[in-house]
């Protein structure tokens, strides 16, 4: 790792200072594991929102960056989670569609169309399986910490289910494997007051699909998968 890196890495917000020894550790290992944080000044919920409002597409420089880190961009477009659905029912398990109709998931869709990246090889971030969905989000916001010393103007966020959906169509439509093969990302998206939605497929020879679950609560086959996205100036 460089100087400049490890200097800007010095400058973690002192709400992280709990895992900043463990962010230099990752970022001289250039390895994309994680560390629980102390308790953030903001939603981070709500910021995640927020920063899907002004994503842009990386560019040819950002993309041969993170290849080498083995991270794939996969595009998605401003299509709510029903609309996906309803485009090849086929894809999904049997009844998808009555479940995608729930207005959280019918009702939402992705501000601006872009491309995410992810990590075939490692979706999920160490440690981060049977965990609220607040510790997930810590945790990928200390994964973005250390992404962030490298790359300012990238992010790495938890997404909402259309988000993950897409991305696993496009890396499926592109190499013909699934993307998400025997596990679940948690989303950002609440379906009741209490319960979060989970993405993604118990085995290989399943179907994908969406259910939800106390966002409190964790659950072993549900973990954090950080997306990377890149803002506009």
């Amino acid at each position: 790792m460089s100087r400049r890196i490890e200097d800007m890495l010095q400058n973690v917000p002192q709400e992280y200072r709990e895992g900043a020894d463990e962010v230099i550790r990752v970022a001289r290992r250039e390895l994309p594991e994680t560390f629980e944080t102390g308790a953030p000044p903001v939603d981070l919920r709500q910021q995640t929102y927020d920063l899907l409002r002004l994503v842009r597409e990386p560019s040819a420089e950002e993309r041969e960056a993170l290849a080498k880190k083995r991270i794939v961009f996969l595009p998605i477009e401003t299509k709510s989670y029903v609309q996906v659905v309803t485009e090849d029912p086929a894809y999904f398990w049997d009844g998808e569609l009555e479940y995608a109709s729930r207005p959280a998931l019918r009702d939402y869709v992705l501000p601006v169309a872009t491309e995410v990246g992810l990590k075939p090889t490692e979706l999920a971030l160490p440690g981060s399986f049977d965990r609220s969905q607040a510790n997930q989000l810590k945790m990928i916001e200390g994964y973005s910490q250390v992404l962030q010393a490298e790359f300012p103007a990238a992010r790495a966020i938890m997404l909402p289910v259309t988000g993950y959906t897409q991305a696993d169509k496009a890396y499926k439509e592109r190499t013909g494997e699934l993307l998400f093969r025997n596990y679940f990302a948690r989303a950002l998206d609440m379906l009741s007051g209490v319960n979060a939605a989970y993405a993604g497929r118990y085995g290989s020879s399943w179907r994908f699909f969406v259910n939800d679950w106390d966002a409190g609560r964790g659950l072993a086959h549900v973990g954090a998968v950080p997306a990377v996205v890149f803002l506009r100036k």
